[in-house]
This record gives structure tokens, sequence and C-alpha cells, in this order.
């Protein structure tokens, strides 16, 4: 493997792969949406032509681009979450297969697990069950990944790898009220109720508990997952639990936002009770990869949103 092409490279996890795949000697190859749309599947077929013609065929494709976000984004458009996901899937794979690329790694999500399960998520566990109601849409789209991998390997010998995440957090994410996920919107509410001295409104009841890992740790294992062996099956990349009312308080403290502050809407929705995935099949594929501290993470996230405020939060 020398010649990857990620796609969403400019994205908030795309980005941190494109630097660490450079990082370990690869030949990166990122397009942008103008030259490389995966929507309308305009510029696609002239993009691999143009490598092709300049000896830079794609030995594997990381799948990263994708129309995302938090619960409120689930709930106001979950028809455009599975739609233009989709889309996406299908023009990346039938471009695989037509431009002979050996491998395909596909970025999942733990919400593509099973809703009812409260225990920690089994890679075995991926199709017992439907997705939460609450995030089924995106959810649902991700579990395809699967399907499309063992389709396209059995027709075209495609090889690939799908890394389940745990919910991630880090520098350039989505800040935006519409699209943030949970610690995104959670640093933006903190720090502006610090600089106004006001409350924090949280949804839910803080009650749930999550899963949450740092994106350049994120980034490190999907490029790593290049020189995985072949496996039609998900690999959880796990990271490190807290509830919700934990995570708003550990926020909340760093930022130095006084006590009590944090007031929580119990009449908005809190999503699944518990996600945490499994870690045992990572650790046996990287067992000395160490992960960042989440509240180590948290502080470089804060400090980054705090310099970049009006950037972070006009990115759509």
């Amino acid at each position: 493997m020398k010649n990857i092409l990620i796609t969403g490279g400019s994205g908030f996890l795309g980005r941190q792969i494109v630097y660490f795949a450079k990082e370990m000697g690869y030949n990166v190859f990122a397009p942008r949406s103008y030259e490389f749309n995966l929507e309308t599947n305009e510029g696609i077929d002239n993009y691999f032509n143009k490598l092709k013609n300049s000896n830079n065929n794609i030995d594997c494709i990381i799948h990263s681009a994708a129309y995302y976000g938090g619960i409120g984004i689930n709930q106001t458009d979950p028809a455009g979450l599975i739609t233009r996901n989709t889309k996406m899937t299908v023009n990346i794979f039938k471009s695989a297969a037509k431009w002979n690329v050996k491998k395909l790694i596909s970025v999942g999500s733990a919400c593509s697990y099973p809703g009812n399960i409260t225990d920690k998520l089994y890679e075995r566990d991926m199709f017992n069950g439907r997705c939460h109601d609450s995030v089924e849409a995106y959810g649902s789209y991700k579990r395809t990944h699967l399907v499309f991998q063992k389709a396209y390997y059995k027709q075209y010998g495609i090889k690939a790898n799908q890394l389940v995440l745990a919910s991630l957090y880090g520098e350039h994410d989505v800040f935006n009220d519409k699209r943030s996920h949970v610690i995104a919107a959670l640093i933006k509410k903190v720090v502006e109720a610090k600089q106004n001295n006001s409350a924090v409104y949280a949804w839910g009841t803080g009650k749930p508990k999550r899963e949450f890992i740092y994106v350049k740790d994120v980034a490190k294992i999907i490029v790593k997952a290049i020189e995985f062996e072949h496996d039609l099956e998900p690999t959880n990349v796990n990271g490190e639990e807290i509830s919700i009312f934990n995570l708003a308080n550990l926020i909340a403290n760093i930022v130095g936002l006084g006590k009590g502050k944090v007031e929580w809407d119990s009449a908005k929705p809190d999503g699944a009770a518990r996600k945490v995935l499994n870690g045992d099949k990572l650790k046996k594929l990287v067992p000395d990869f160490k992960r960042v501290a989440l509240k180590d993470g948290l502080r470089k996230t804060i400090e980054w949103y705090i310099a970049n405020k009006q950037e972070a939060d006009a990115r759509e």
C-alpha cells in the first residue's frame, strides 16, 4: 500500500488522517468536494484518470467523508442524513471497483449498534437489533458500509476494514448549534456562559453514559488499519466512559465556570442510556496504543476553541 486517497480530508477527522498518513510515509491524495463530489459523482472519474496518467493508481481509500451531527440534526434532518451519506457510499464503492482499488477502509459509528443494548457493545452485536430511534437514520447508514464491503469483496475482491468509533472530540470539530456533537455543544455553551456570567442549559437529564476518544488518537488508528488484515467484521475503537452529567461538570471546571451553573432540560431527548464499546479486538491489533486521557484532550480542545471561536462557530 503506497497511494492513499482520503475522502473528507479537510474535515474534522479527515484532516487528522491526512496528517498522520503523511507522517507514516504514505503518498496521500485528499481531493476537495469541488473536484471530487461524492454526492453527485461529478469529477470523480476525471480525478482518478489524472492520477492514473501520472502513475499514481490508488491502492487504498479511507472513506471519512460524512454529513453528520448530534441528536439535534438526527431529529430535524434524518432524511438528509441517510440520503446524502448513502449517495456518497454508493459512489465511493463503485469508484473503488472501477479503478481497481485494492482496499477500502470505512469509518463506522457506535450509534450503529442496537439501541436496546446497555452492556458493552461487541462487534458480534452489530446486527442484533435496530439502532436507537434518536440516531436510527445515521446509524443504519453506517451499518450499510459493512454490507457494501462484503458485496464488493465477493464481486470485485476489494479488501476492507471498518472501524467503529466511540464519540469523537477535538480541535476543528463542528461547534455550531445545528450540527455539533455533545462535547462540542457543551464546550460552546460553557464558554459562552463564562463570558456572559450566565447558566448553561444542557439537553436531557445528564444520566446517559457515553464513551469519548480524542480525534488524533482515532486518526492514528485509522492509518494503522491500512496494514490490518482484511476483515469483513467491524473493529471497535473504544475510548473513555463518562456520564453526560459528569462530562458537563468536567468541562465547566476546566473553563472555570462557577459551580451549580449547569442546568438540565429534561424535555429534550437523552438518547440511548449507555453506549460503550468493547475494545478487546482492537487491543490485539494495536496492543501498545496509548490514548490521550479525556481530561487532557478536553483541555486541548477548549483552549483551541477559545482561541478560534469565531471561525469554529461559523463552520457548518
